[in-house]
């Protein structure tokens, strides 16, 4: 609840006292509230995830209030399994979080101490009333520090510990009890709720884009637009807390708006800047101190927000929900998200405004607009900070840290992974400070949306070649989380209206490159003709094999690859009899022999780290007699680090084309399979790396170890394309795939799939 009083005729106080600050706990008719939270001091205003060696603020609200006498008052707690109290952290704190009284760890000194994971802490102080000590349990009365107002007492008792527990793990930041008796009624206990915290690491929100939001409730979190300056209430926004039309006096504690302009019911208008307090009658501003705003969906600065709706003029702004946030942890928003991807990561995100900067009260009931009130922190007096918890299926894995007053609005979130067979989650965003003087706060566009790759698709958008060139194409898939390494490249013969799977598949092996995880998917090199001429090709990819088959659950690339072949007029005729080539000095040679040269040709000599992505390293022009077979050498001046790929590139003005890709490397290279097309259809492709020119030995078998098929290759040095075709036949299954070099055998498990 908050105070807004400024000097004005003490009658005039009196009235509003009544109408602001008594009314609603008349009506709440109770005179002790209490609520537990905590607070994550090694994230402070971050916020961020609980990880091992953070230091957690256990606290427990104690509220009198109303005239009432509270006897009998003390807290409870042991100290939660996996963390370790930290010595001499027992204190009592205001509602603000500033230390009003400490204690001693040891029993008999003061009203608090520790014995052994037990931690005990009695709550009272006016020695004139009835004193706390180490063996009385206190008396609190309304009238007593820390106050608020001067008619109501808020306090915290706390305790710190360090979190030892490892990733992966939670603690439990819950129960404990608290005790106190109104006159001749019997000791009340309470006992506090578990509330589990996962011990989680803290990834932070998606670097790059995200997904479509799944939340599905409240318009996808944006809470919808409309007319009227005052929405409905929501039904995401729990029981705890009442729905309220924007008054003078209100939302107070315990109560929220769905509104697209805060101003007061009375007071309309679309500025925010009246004075704070502003003292016109009736008030513009909500306590006379509450921001003026608009909510916070397609603002064109998302920092600023939309200002407050003009609801004469615009039939349609949007709404967000103000909560005045009360003295328990409780939820202030709750949604279970149905259709969910397994493995998958979500984003789990929401915009938050702290919406009120003078609504502090000192402990010694001094609101922020009276003489000799002690700010929150030097030049602050917005007081109570909100701080809020994000919970999944019941446990706690984010907390935003304290929102301190700013006059912007600032994201938080982090990223949240599926489980393997997890569809659905019961998102809940729950207030984990304590209300009075203070802790009023918007929240808009609450969104789970997935991490999307970032799918690079090269050569685009078109390949064009000549009629029997080679085609070569590639996707450079990047993303957040190592965890979309699944894919499957796709074609389109209608211009993209259908899409079929081509059978080329597989599963990528990222490495973090640039603070992105990053793998490359190739085509395997084909011929250009007449059934690839104007095609389109793109790439899907997933976080498992089963989301590979789920459009909901897989991404594909925004862009693609159109083949256009053209006939060009002619056969390049130019023919390379051999190529090889070796090292000198940890420098490449290479020889090649040439035959029928074009007029006018050239030889592009193309280098490559990995045998995909190639660059021009050196160009040759050819002797150019026709009728003779001439020799060429070339000797690249860089000196090879480990090992480089080499192929010639003969250009005419009419066309060009490739020769074999060569290998070279200066450590013993052993001979090496890699992009095996996994599952194939009716053939099987892969690479075969060679240091040596020499024959392999392929065999086909199925899972009974049954020869299906075999065939022996010559292979080059450096990287030969292999492809088996004539199994079209075969059922679909799993097979084995053995190719024998000399001593060096290659095994793997292929699938036959029908496409």
């Amino acid at each position: 609840m908050k105070q807004t009083l400024h000097n004005r005729e003490a009658g005039y106080k009196r009235i509003l006292f009544f109408l602001f600050f008594l009314m609603p706990f008349l009506a709440l008719s109770q005179s002790v509230d209490y609520g537990k939270n905590y607070f994550n001091v090694s994230k402070g205003v971050t916020g961020g995830t609980v990880e091992p060696g953070d230091t957690i603020q256990v606290r427990t609200t104690f509220v009198v209030r109303s005239g009432a006498i509270a006897d009998s008052c003390a807290f409870y707690d042991a100290i939660p399994s996996g963390t370790a109290y930290i010595t001499g952290s027992l204190c009592i704190l205001t509602n603000e979080g500033k230390t009003y009284k400490t204690f001693t760890d040891t029993y008999g000194d003061d009203a608090g101490w520790v014995s052994g994971s037990n931690v005990s802490i009695h709550l009272g102080y006016n020695a004139s009333h009835s004193p706390a000590t180490a063996f009385r349990r206190g008396q609190v009365r309304a009238s007593h520090r820390p106050s608020f107002y001067g008619g109501t007492c808020i306090m915290m008792a706390s305790y710190s510990v360090r979190v030892l527990s490892s990733y992966g793990s939670t603690i439990n930041l819950g129960n404990g009890t608290a005790t106190y008796k109104l006159g001749a009624a019997s000791i009340q206990v309470i006992s506090f709720a578990s509330n589990p915290v996962a011990v989680f690491q803290n990834n932070g929100v998606c670097s790059n884009s995200i997904g479509a939001n799944s939340l599905g409730a409240e318009t996808n979190g944006t809470f919808g637009s409309g007319a009227a300056r005052n929405r409905g209430a929501s039904g995401s926004v729990p029981a705890s807390y009442t729905y309220q039309y924007f008054t003078t006096g209100g939302p107070q504690d315990y109560y929220y708006g769905v509104p697209n302009n805060t101003s007061t019911l009375t007071n309309y208008t679309t500025s925010n800047a009246w004075a704070k307090p502003d003292a016109s009658s009736p008030t513009h501003r909500v306590h006379s101190v509450w921001d003026i705003i608009g909510d916070h969906t397609g603002a064109a600065d998302p920092l600023a927000g939309n200002p407050a709706a003009d609801t004469v003029a615009n039939p349609n702004a949007g709404y967000m929900v103000i909560i005045n946030a009360s003295y328990k942890t409780d939820s202030a928003f709750q949604h279970t998200i149905t259709g969910l991807c397994p493995n998958t990561y979500y984003e789990l995100s929401a915009w938050f405004r702290n919406v009120c900067s003078r609504c502090g009260c000192d402990s010694a009931g001094r609101g922020a607009s009276s003489a000799g009130y002690i700010p929150t922190a030097t030049g602050d007096s917005s007081g109570v900070y909100p701080s809020l918890t994000v919970e999944v299926n019941g446990t706690d894995y984010y907390s935003t840290g304290q929102i301190k007053y700013t006059g912007q609005w600032i994201k938080k979130g982090f990223t949240y992974l599926t489980g393997p067979s997890e569809t659905s989650f019961t998102l809940t965003i729950r207030n984990n400070a304590p209300g009075g003087g203070g802790n009023d706060w918007a929240i808009d566009d609450i969104s789970v949306a997935t991490c999307t790759p970032n799918l690079d698709l090269q050569p685009s958008p078109t390949v064009n070649v000549c009629y029997g060139n080679t085609v070569d194409m590639y996707t450079v898939v990047r993303c957040y989380y190592a965890n979309y390494i699944y894919w499957r490249w796709e074609k389109s013969i209608d211009g993209g209206s259908n899409w079929t799977n081509t059978g080329v598949s597989g599963t990528g092996s990222p490495t973090l490159v640039s603070g992105e995880w990053q793998y490359t998917a190739s085509y395997p090199t084909f011929l250009g003709d007449s059934a690839n001429h104007n095609a389109l090709y793109r790439i899907r990819v997933a976080s498992s094999s089963a989301n590979l088959e789920n459009e909901s659950c897989s991404f594909t690339a925004s862009t693609t690859i159109r083949v256009f072949v053209n006939s060009c007029g002619f056969v390049l005729s130019t023919n390379l009899l051999s190529l090889t080539g070796k090292l000198i000095n940890d420098k490449a040679q290479l020889n090649w022999i040439a035959e029928n040269e074009d007029d006018g040709l050239i030889y592009e000599i193309e280098k490559s780290a990995d045998g995909i992505h190639f660059i021009k390293a050196g160009v040759i022009n050819s002797i150019g007699n026709a009728t003779e077979k001439n020799a060429y050498i070339w000797n690249d001046y860089n000196a090879i680090n480990s090992s480089a790929y080499y192929r010639i590139k003969m250009v005419t003005a009419d066309g060009f084309k490739y020769s074999k890709i060569i290998f070279l490397s200066n450590n013993k290279q052993a001979f090496e399979i890699k992009a095996v097309v996994n599952p194939f259809n009716e053939t099987l492709f892969f690479d075969a790396i060679s240091p040596v020119e020499k024959t392999i030995l392929i065999t086909v078998n199925d899972s009974y170890g049954r020869k299906i098929k075999e065939e022996k290759r010559t292979l080059s040095t450096g990287i030969n394309k292999i492809n088996i075709g004539g199994l079209g036949y075969l059922p679909e299954g799993t097979y084995l795939l053995r190719v024998q070099a000399g001593e060096s055998i290659f095994n793997k498990k292929v699938i036959k799939r029908k496409h």
